[in-house]
C-alpha cells in the first residue's frame, strides 16, 4: 500500500515536471517567433529646387540651334529600343558615397548592388542582422536612421537615373526577435505597408523600362557625337543641347519636372532636372561632375532653393548652372552667347556672389562636404 502510494506520488511529481518542462519551452519558441516590427518612413526627399530662371518674364522660351550637338539629331534611335548599354562610371560616379561611414557604406553598396530590382517597386532589400551589434548600444537605432538617410541621399545624388522611385513610399524597417531576454534586430529596407516605393506616372515594369529605352537611346546619341571632342568641348556641346531642348516648367503640374525623364521626354523641368540631367549626361561621356544643392539669389533678390553642378578639368572644379543659363524670354528673341554662358565654368570668385552651396541634402542626414572650386573662371571654351 506505502509503495502504491509513493509510485502514484512520483508519478504525479513526474507529470508536473514534464508539463512545466513543455510549457517553458512553448513559451520560449512563442517569444522567439513573436516578432515587433517598426516601420521607420524615410523623411521626404524635398525636391524644393524650384527656384525660377534668373529672367522670367513670360512662359516662353527659345531655342538657339547654333551648337554642334543639334536638338532633332540626339533625338532617341527609335529602331533600337532595347539597346541599354551605356559607359562605365567616371572618378566622380560615386562623389558621395565616398563620404559615408561604414553603415551608410553598407546601406549604398546593397542598394548599389540590387539597382535593377528597384524597378520591381517591392524588391526588398535585406540586411538580416547586419546592423544588430550597433542597434544593442544607446541611440543605435538614431544612427542607423541617419546612416539609412544619409545613404539614400548619396545613392540618390551619384545615380541620378531614379526618376520612377518615390522615397516618401520606401521604408527603413526593424524586425526584433527575442529570446531568454536577449533581442536580435533584423533590418531591411522595402515598401513596407505601401503597395509599391514607384512614382505614381511610373506604377509598371513596362513603363520604367520603356522610359530607360528612351533616355539611353539618347546617351548613345550624345555619346556617338561627342566622343572625339576634348573635356571642354563635351562640356559646352551638352549644356548647349540642354538649353535648346528643355523649356523651363512653370505649369506646377508636370510630375517629371524634378528628374531626368522629365527634361529628356517631355522637354520641360526645373533647376533640378537640368541639374540631374547635365550629370548623367557628363558621367556617361566621361566627364567627372557633382549635382550640388543650395540657394541662390534670382534677378529679383529672392533667395531660393537651387541645383547646379560642378564639373572638373585639369583638376580643378568649376561650377556649370544650365538652368540660369537657360533663361525665359518674351518676344521671339534670342538667347545672347553674354546669357547662355553667364553661369558656364566659373569660378568661386564670381559664382559664390549669387550662388551658396550646402552640403545639407535634407533633415536627418549628415552633411556632406563638396569640391573646392577654382577661385577663377575657365576662361578657354
Amino acid at each position: 500500500m506505502k509503495n502504491a502510494k509513493g509510485n502514484i506520488l512520483i508519478t504525479g511529481i513526474i507529470i508536473i515536471l514534464i508539463v512545466l518542462i513543455l510549457g517553458g519551452v512553448s513559451f520560449g519558441i512563442y517569444k522567439f517567433f513573436s516578432m515587433s516590427k517598426q516601420v521607420v518612413n524615410s523623411k521626404e526627399f524635398e525636391n524644393t529646387f524650384e527656384t525660377g530662371n534668373s529672367e522670367i518674364s513670360a512662359n516662353e522660351t527659345t531655342n538657339n540651334n547654333q551648337n554642334d550637338l543639334n536638338v532633332n539629331d540626339v533625338g532617341p534611335i527609335i529602331q533600337e529600343p532595347n539597346n541599354n548599354a551605356i559607359p562605365s562610371e567616371t572618378i566622380a560616379a560615386r562623389y558621395y558615397y565616398s563620404q559615408l561611414d561604414s553603415y551608410g557604406k553598407m546601406i549604398y553598396d546593397k542598394l548599389k548592388q540590387n539597382k535593377e530590382q528597384l524597378i520591381t517597386g517591392t524588391y526588398v532589400f535585406e540586411f538580416g542582422t547586419s546592423f544588430n551589434t550597433l542597434l544593442n548600444t544607446e541611440k543605435g537605432d538614431k544612427t542607423l536612421y541617419t546612416a539609412f538617410q544619409s545613404a539614400w541621399n548619396a545613392f540618390s545624388y551619384d545615380e541620378c537615373d531614379l526618376f520612377y522611385i518615390d522615397i516618401k513610399k520606401m521604408n527603413l524597417i526593424n524586425e526584433t526577435r527575442t529570446l531568454g531576454g536577449i533581442t536580435t534586430y533584423y533590418i531591411s529596407i522595402g515598401p513596407g505597408d505601401n503597395k509599391n516605393y514607384l512614382q505614381d506616372n511610373f506604377q509598371t515594369r513596362e513603363s520604367i523600362e520603356k522610359a530607360q529605352n528612351y533616355i539611353n537611346n539618347i546617351i548613345k546619341n550624345i555619346i556617338k557625337q561627342t566622343q572625339n571632342d576634348n573635356r571642354v568641348n563635351k562640356i559646352k556641346k551638352v549644356h548647349d543641347w540642354l538649353i535648346d531642348a528643355i523649356e523651363y516648367d512653370t505649369s506646377g503640374t508636370n510630375a517629371n519636372k524634378y528628374n531626368i525623364y522629365g527634361a529628356m521626354h517631355d522637354r520641360k523641368a526645373v533647376c533640378e532636372g537640368y541639374a540631374r540631367s547635365f550629370k548623367y549626361i557628363m558621367e556617361k561621356v566621361g566627364v567627372p561632375c557633382v549635382l550640388v544643392p543650395g540657394t541662390a539669389e534670382n534677378s529679383q533678390g529672392k533667395i531660393e532653393a537651387h541645383a547646379w553642378n560642378y564639373v572638373q578639368i585639369d583638376d580643378k572644379w568649376y561650377a556649370v548652372d544650365v538652368t540660369w543659363d537657360d533663361p525665359v524670354i518674351t518676344g521671339g528673341e534670342t538667347i545672347t552667347d553674354n546669357e547662355k554662358y553667364k553661369f558656364f565654368l566659373k569660378g568661386s570668385e564670381e559664382f559664390f556672389k549669387d550662388h551658396t552651396p550646402s552640403g545639407e541634402i535634407s533633415e536627418n542626414s549628415m552633411i556632406f562636404t563638396l569640391p573646392t572650386l577654382s577661385i577663377t573662371n575657365y576662361e578657354n571654351y
